[in-house]
């Protein structure tokens, strides 16, 4: 199982956010692109990054932060936050890009998110932030109609290859995984699936594992010092 260090930025700067909620903020660095380098010299598999100013305002907001950092390092990048139309998901693979995250615009416009996929499908990864089994969109600020599980069967079989699972209420609180919300939906959909949320322990990586998850995003831990990353990645592998 791969172990990949969450890079959150907002106005340029690396943050970590409390069950998404953009007034509980606190910032951890000025320069994500020397933090990136920092995971990636510990070892980190691949680098999760999310423009949340982008995710907010439905476009991406911080760019060329996100090329600086995806030049630095060698290891896999994924991008993710106000990806909302073909032109930004080619802009960001042609910028060496490895994986684009697709969230809200999934949701609202099926046939962009075929489109993607009939060109860009290894390159593709869907994020279903849940909260009470329904997802959000718009960095989690809008409840839509859909059930995690059915959604993401549906995704399954129009080609989607990687999900990202996160329980929204456990995002940012330290407080373990939704390991049962997670088990079932790899249990249920059958694809790789990563987990994120709450992770703060070597424990909650065991538990995450054993579930059947292919990768752990871990933010807050880390830049608390509740995990050390180059432990986690041993324990991972």
């Amino acid at each position: 199982m791969e172990i990949i260090p969450a890079i959150d930025i907002i106005e340029g700067k690396c943050v970590r956010l409390i069950k998404g909620d953009f007034n509980k903020k606190t910032i951890y660095s000025d320069d994500p692109t020397t933090t990136a380098r920092a995971w990636e010299s510990n070892g980190a598999d691949r680098i999760h990054i999310v423009d949340l100013d982008g995710a907010k305002k439905g476009m991406p907001t911080n760019k060329g932060i996100i090329f600086e950092i995806v030049k630095a390092v060698k290891v896999p990048t994924q991008v993710g936050g106000g990806i909302r139309s073909l032109e930004t998901i080619e802009e960001y693979i042609s910028n060496g890009v490895s994986k684009v995250i697709l969230g809200s615009i999934v949701f609202e416009d099926e046939k962009l998110l075929e489109k993607a996929l009939s060109v860009y499908q290894e390159h593709i990864i869907v994020s279903l932030d849940v909260r009470n089994e329904r997802v959000l969109i718009y960095g989690w600020l809008k409840e839509t109609k859909f059930n995690y599980i059915d959604i993401g069967k549906k995704l399954r079989d129009l080609g989607v290859r990687e999900f990202i699972y996160t329980n929204i209420e456990r995002d940012g609180t330290l407080s373990s995984p939704d390991i049962e919300g997670l088990k079932r939906f790899i249990t249920l959909v059958g694809v790789s699936t990563i987990a994120s949320g709450g992770i703060s322990t070597l424990e909650d990586i065991r538990r995450i594992k054993e579930a059947g998850a292919t990768g752990a995003i871990i933010g807050k831990a880390l830049y608390e010092g509740k995990i050390n990353l180059e432990e986690a990645i041993t324990y991972a592998h």
